[in-house]
C-alpha cells in the first residue's frame, strides 16, 4: 500500500527562503568585493601604486657626450661615439641555458659568467658593455627573451697610439683614469639630468628626450699645444733611436722656444688607448713620471750658475788632471785625458774633471739655489697626473763628492720635463719660460729671469761649439743652420748601491742657435748598441730639426741647398734638397709621395686621418705602400720607406 507525503510548507513559502537564501549569498559576496575592493584601494593602494609606477613608470639619467680633444690645428685626438651594450631582465628568461649559451658564443664571453648573470636575482643585469656593431646586431637578430640593447657613450682615439701616454683613458664608465683625460676630467665631463620616461608592460621605454636636449650637457673641449705632424715625426725618429740602440725605452720632446708650447710629446714603446686593456703595462707617461740622473746635459746648467756668480768666464781654464782625479776618496773620470781646458772647452768635451771643479768653487748653496730657481726639485705644474718632483738633496748634506758628482748631472734625479724648461731658460736669454700643454692662443707668455742676458749668451755660445766644433754633438750639424746642443751619457745607480753597467743616453738641441726657434730633448734608457748620446740619439734629433725648420721655412727647400745628413756615425754626407713636386690629392685614392720630405708626406696624409708608419733613415720618401693610385683601405693603413736622396 503505497502512501502520499504531502510538503506541509505552500508553495509561495518554498519560493520566498529560495529568494531569501540568494539573497544573503548575493549579500556576502557583495560583502566579500566590497571588502576586497577596500584591502586594495584603501590598505594596499599606495603600496601598489608604487609598484605601478615603477613597472610603467621610471626615472631616467640622460647625460650629454664628453668633451673632444684637438691638437693645436683642430686636428682630433679623442672623440665619444655611440656604442651598444648588453643586458638581460633576468625574470623574463625561462630558457636559461639556452639564452647563456648563445650569449657567450656571440659576445666570447665565458659561459660560467654569463649563466651567473643570467641566473642572478636582479630585475636587470649588464652582459657586456660597448660591444662591436657586429655583435649588437648578432644579438638583435637572435631575438633572445630577456636580452636587451642599450645605447651608450664610447671613447676613441683616431690617431690610434699618437700622444697614447699623453691622452690617456677612460674607464667604462667614461671617467679619465689617465692622462689628460684625467686632469681634465672635470671639464671634458658631461653634466647629465633626469627625467622622467614611460615603458610598456615589457619595461623597455616608450619615450625619451631629444638629440638637441642632450647636446646641452655635453662636456667641454680642450686643445692641447700639441701638432699632430711634429708629434708624428718625434715618435718615428724616437722609435728608429730606440730600435737601433737596442735600448728598454725611450722619450723625446719637442717645444717651442719663445712660448714654452710643447710641440710633441713622444714615449716609446708607444700606447694605443684604444686597446688599454690589452696593453695595460703600456699607459706610463714615462715624459712627466720618470727620473733618471741627467749625466753631462747638466753642466751648462752649471756653468750658467758659474757664470752668473762670476766665479768664471768661458775663457777661464782648469787643469783637467789628465782624466783621473780623486775627490773625497773617490775617482772622478774623463773619457779622454785633458790637461789645462777652458770652460768653453769643458762644456765642448764634456770634462767631469772640469765640471766638478767649477763646481766646486761655485759651492752647493749657491748652486742649489739655481737648481731650484731654474725648476728642479719640484713638479712643474703641467696639467699631468703623477708628474714627478725629481731628487735634490738640500745643499746641507752634500759632501764635497756629492758636490762633485752633480756639478757634472750624477747624485741628482730629474724629470726630461725640467731639464727642458731648464734649456729653454738659457734659449730664452736668461728668462725662465713655463712649459705649457694647453693651448690657448692670445695668453701672454709670463717669464722670470734667472740669469743675465750676457750669461745666457755665452752659455749658448759654448753650446754651439759641442755641435760646431768638433764637439760631442757633431752629429746633430746641420749645413747652413746654427745648431746649439749638449750630450749625455749617465751610468744608472744601481738598487744595490753605487753605479752598474747600465747608461741613459740623451741629448738636447736648441735650432736654430742665433734664433731659437725649437728645442727637441730625446733620451733612450739602458741602450745595449753603445751608450754616448752623440752617437745614438744626436743623429735623431737633428732629423727633427730639419724637419721643423724645412716646414717653417727656416731651411731652405725650394731652392737647392745643401743639407748635412749623416749616414753612419762616422760617415758625413752631402746630400741636396732639390724643389719639390706637387702633391696630387684624389678623394679615396693614395697619393703619390715619392722623393717628397717627410714633412710634406706628414701634412699630405694627417689631415686625412692617415697616420703612416715610417722605417729607414733619411729626408725623403724613397718608397710606399699602397702604391700611388690605389685605393685606400678602410684602416688606411701606409707604409713609408725614407731615404737620403731626393726622387
Amino acid at each position: 500500500m503505497n502512501m502520499v507525503v504531502k510538503d506541509p510548507k505552500p508553495p509561495k513559502e518554498r519560493s520566498r527562503g529560495k529568494i531569501i537564501f540568494a539573497g544573503v549569498i548575493f549579500a556576502l559576496a557583495l560583502a566579500g568585493l566590497w571588502a576586497r575592493a577596500y584591502h586594495v584601494q584603501i590598505v594596499k593602494g599606495p603600496e601598489y601604486a608604487k609598484m605601478a609606477n615603477r613597472q610603467y613608470w621610471a626615472s631616467e639619467t640622460v647625460s650629454g657626450k664628453r668633451g673632444e680633444i684637438f691638437d693645436r690645428n683642430g686636428l682630433l685626438l679623442a672623440t665619444t661615439v655611440s656604442t651598444q651594450s648588453v643586458y638581460v631582465r633576468p625574470h623574463e628568461i625561462q630558457d636559461k641555458a639556452k639564452v647563456t649559451q648563445e650569449l657567450s658564443s656571440i659576445l666570447g664571453v665565458n659561459r660560467k659568467n654569463v649563466s651567473s648573470l643570467v641566473g642572478s636575482a636582479k630585475r636587470f643585469v649588464w652582459i657586456a658593455r660597448k660591444v662591436s656593431d657586429a655583435q649588437a646586431t648578432a644579438v638583435r637578430e637572435a631575438m633572445l627573451p630577456g636580452v636587451y640593447l642599450d645605447v651608450e657613450n664610447a671613447r676613441q682615439y683616431p690617431q690610434a697610439h699618437m700622444a697614447g701616454q699623453l691622452l690617456g683613458f677612460v674607464n667604462i664608465d667614461g671617467q679619465g683614469i689617465e692622462g689628460i683625460e684625467k686632469s681634465f676630467n672635470s671639464i671634458l665631463q658631461p653634466s647629465s639630468t633626469k627625467y622622467t620616461v614611460q615603458k610598456d608592460a615589457a619595461g623597455k621605454r616608450l619615450s625619451l628626450p631629444g638629440k638637441d636636449d642632450q647636446e646641452i650637457y655635453d662636456g667641454q673641449d680642450i686643445f692641447l699645444t700639441i701638432d699632430s705632424q711634429v708629434q708624428l715625426a718625434t715618435e718615428q725618429a724616437l722609435e728608429r733611436s730606440v730600435v737601433n740602440a737596442k735600448g728598454k725605452y725611450g722619450i723625446g720632446l719637442v717645444v717651442e722656444v719663445p712660448t714654452g708650447q710643447i710641440l710633441g710629446w713622444a714615449n716609446y714603446p708607444f700606447f694605443n688607448p684604444n686597446s688599454s686593456k690589452k696593453n695595460s703595462n703600456g699607459w706610463k707617461n714615462r715624459l712627466a713620471v720618470d727620473i733618471f740622473e741627467p749625466g753631462s746635459t747638466m753642466k751648462p746648467i752649471m756653468v750658467a750658475a758659474a757664470l752668473q756668480e762670476k766665479i768664471c768666464t768661458p775663457t777661464t781654464k782648469y787643469y783637467c788632471e789628465n782624466g783621473r782625479w780623486a775627490v773625497g776618496g773617490r775617482r772622478i773620470r774623463d773619457t779622454h785625458k785633458y790637461e789645462n781646458l777652458t770652460v768653453s772647452e769643458i762644456i765642448r768635451y764634456s770634462s767631469n774633471i772640469g765640471s766638478a771643479k767649477i763646481g766646486l768653487a761655485l759651492g752647493a748653496s749657491k748652486y742649489s739655489h739655481y737648481l731650484q730657481e731654474i725648476g728642479f726639485a719640484r713638479p712643474l705644474g703641467l696639467p699631468l697626473p703623477g708628474e714627478s718632483a725629481g731628487l735634490l738633496r738640500p745643499p746641507g748634506q752634500w759632501k764635497e763628492l756629492d758636490l762633485a758628482n752633480i756639478s757634472f748631472g750624477q747624485g741628482l734625479a730629474v724629470t726630461m720635463l725640467q731639464m727642458a724648461e731648464a734649456y729653454l731658460c738659457i734659449a730664452n736669454g736668461g728668462i725662465r719660460i713655463p712649459l705649457t700643454l694647453q693651448y690657448e692662443p692670445g695668453n701672454p707668455v709670463q717669464g722670470k729671469r734667472v740669469f743675465d742676458t750676457e750669461v745666457a749668451a755665452m752659455v749658448m755660445a759654448m753650446l754651439e761649439e759641442v755641435v760646431e766644433q768638433d764637439g760631442t754633438g757633431k752629429r746633430s750639424r746641420i749645413d747652413g743652420i746654427r745648431v746649439a746642443g749638449k750630450t749625455g751619457t749617465a751610468q744608472k745607480a744601481s738598487p744595490t748601491g753605487g753605479y752598474g753597467s747600465d747608461y741613459t743616453a740623451s741629448f738636447i738641441a736648441i735650432f736654430p742657435a742665433d734664433n731659437p726657434r725649437y728645442l727637441i730633448c730625446m733620451m733612450i734608457d739602458e741602450p745595449q748598441a753603445g751608450h754616448y748620446g752623440g752617437v745614438l740619439v744626436a743623429p735623431e734629433v737633428r732629423n727633427v730639426g730639419m724637419q721643423l725648420l724645412m716646414a717653417a721655412g727656416m731651411l731652405t727647400e725650394p731652392e737647392e741647398a745643401e743639407v748635412a745628413i749623416e749616414s753612419t756615425p762616422t760617415d758625413r754626407v752631402v746630400a741636396v734638397v732639390r724643389k719639390s713636386k706637387a702633391i696630387i690629392v684624389h678623394e679615396g685614392m693614395v697619393p703619390d709621395l715619392t722623393g717628397v720630405t717627410v714633412r710634406q708626406a706628414l701634412e699630405t696624409l694627417v689631415p686625412q686621418g692617415v697616420v703612416p708608419t715610417v722605417s729607414g733613415q733619411g729626408v725623403f720618401i724613397g718608397k710606399q705602400k699602397p702604391l700611388p693610385g690605389e685605393k685606400w683601405s678602410a684602416e688606411k693603413k701606409c707604409q713609408l720607406w725614407l731615404t737620403d736622396q731626393p726622387g
